[in-house]
């Protein structure tokens, strides 16, 4: 679970920062930058499991345009990113091996640079990189919680034993005029040092192993961020039974039969669930089921209407789907991470928003129960039908709204000044818990001062740059 993020020199953001709850929705414009904080995330996923030259090219543009553009050919040099996490208790790797962490609270940092290479060609290098541990005094985002929430769910962010070395368990140093990059002794391994510039990925992302626990545990919950795009022609296809087959539902909607006949294999009863789960919201239909076709090697999910007709996925429209998609994750016992969704809005009837909203909060943690696991869910969205739902849970710390808009800055660079336009996210006062969590970080008068009454008339109004002028 992120719950606090920094991030600099990485597309429109320039000395950026945010918190995030378990639901945290990002309401904003077109254009404001809210699928830049996706795209930086979706970056930091991959650069867990991958070389640098992999992620960069997975990511929109050329992997210098992913670097804040000044003007003309000017961009940033480097991009620093900075990310506090809460991370599982236990983890265990491909080989078995399972480990206890002593803290679960956990701060990442990482620095990307443009270089020269002996060639004259611009390449990636990792500048620095370091991973730590939240002291308990230092936590801002824990302190932020009322008293009586933060006592009953210390069990996820306390620390096992007191004491021990105060040493990152990965530091960037400078080791005979080299910048080096080491992972400290960790649990069964000794540590390890490399050279920042001979490296192609991070250190982090090449950790494959439970003998370096705290690492490990913050590789595999950055690896594991999802991030939505749900496609129906994905989520109406059928599921090959062919060798090696797949049952995790991928970002786009693949694998959504084959997911729901493994839950059914595991516990019938959640199926019954996923089927009272699509019943509250779509009265029509009763039942979820998945059929085995055996002739044809695949797996089809069916469904039943009130009288009796039944529909395969093939024929279900693009708003039953996407809910029928997440009221399956909310009972997948593979789902226990991060899930961004893009605009959750589309191909859903405004009717049927309210829905959706409950199913994205039924998605994301409760940490009044210390049994759930650690599920986030971070929306972007510019539907002020969606952002009115949040009336509902104005209450509640686990819920935060925030608003994304542009706004110029005039900043100096190889000795010159430059105006630029960079994302600004402020968080907005839907209910007294919740701003009390937002208010400890630090954003102007005027941004305290923001409503989701506001924000929805904000979302609302077509003059997208009046709307924008009137909150600076």
């Amino acid at each position: 679970m992120i719950t606090n993020v920094k991030i600099d020199g990485f597309k429109s953001f320039q000395n950026f920062e945010m918190t995030f709850t378990p639901l945290t929705i990002v309401a904003g414009a077109n254009a404001s930058g809210k699928s830049n904080l996706f795209d930086a995330l979706k970056l930091l996923s991959r650069l867990a499991e991958t070389d640098l030259k992999t992620a960069f090219s997975e990511q929109r543009g050329d992997p210098t345009e992913l670097f804040t553009h000044f003007e003309d050919n000017l961009f940033a040099s480097e991009m620093k990113f900075v990310v506090e996490m809460l991370v599982n208790r236990t983890v265990k790797d491909n080989w078995g091996l399972e480990a206890e962490l002593n803290n679960t609270r956990l701060r990442y940092e990482l620095v990307i640079a443009r270089q020269t290479n002996d060639l004259g060609i611009d390449d990636l290098t990792v500048k620095h990189e370091q991973l730590e541990k939240i002291k308990h005094q230092d936590d801002k985002w824990i302190k932020s919680f009322p008293k009586d929430a933060k006592e009953s769910a210390k069990e996820f962010w306390k620390t096992n034993r007191a004491g021990g070395t105060r040493e990152p368990f990965i530091k960037t140093i400078d080791q005979n005029g080299i910048r080096t990059i080491r992972i400290r002794q960790d649990g069964k391994q000794g540590g390890k040092a490399t050279p920042a510039n001979a490296v192609s990925q991070t250190v982090l992302g090449g950790i494959n192993s439970a003998d370096f626990p705290h690492a490990y545990a913050a590789k595999e919950e950055m690896r594991s961020w999802k991030f939505l795009q749900l496609n129906p022609e994905d989520l109406r296809e059928p599921t090959r039974q062919d060798v090696g087959l797949r049952d995790n539902i991928t970002a786009s909607g693949k694998n959504l039969a084959a997911a729901v006949y493994r839950i059914k294999l595991a516990d019938e009863y959640r199926l019954k669930e996923i089927s009272r789960k699509l019943n509250s919201f779509l009265p029509n239909f009763v039942e979820v089921d998945v059929y085995d076709d055996k002739v044809n090697k695949q797996f089809l999910i069916k469904i039943l209407s009130e009288d009796g007709k039944e529909f395969s996925s093939r024929v279900l429209s693009e708003g039953t789907l996407r809910l029928l998609a997440l009221s399956i994750l909310v009972y997948d016992d593979k789902h226990t991470s991060l899930l961004c969704f893009e605009e959750p809005e589309n191909g859903i009837h405004p009717f049927r928003i309210k829905a959706m909203a409950n199913l994205l909060k039924d998605l994301s943690a409760d940490f009044s129960d210390i049994q759930a696991p650690l599920r986030q869910v971070i929306v972007n969205t510019h539907s002020p039908v969606l952002v009115s739902q949040l009336l509902e849970w104005q209450h509640d710390e686990n819920v935060s709204l925030w608003l994304s808009r542009l706004s110029s800055l005039i900043t100096e660079i190889q000795s010159r000044k430059v105006k630029i336009k960079i994302t600004k996210m402020s968080p907005v006062f839907i209910g007294d818990t919740n701003y009390q969590q937002l208010a400890i970080f630090p954003v102007s008068e005027a941004e305290h001062k923001l409503t989701l009454a506001e924000v929805v008339q904000y979302l609302r109004t077509a003059d997208t740059e009046n709307a924008i002028n009137s909150f600076i």
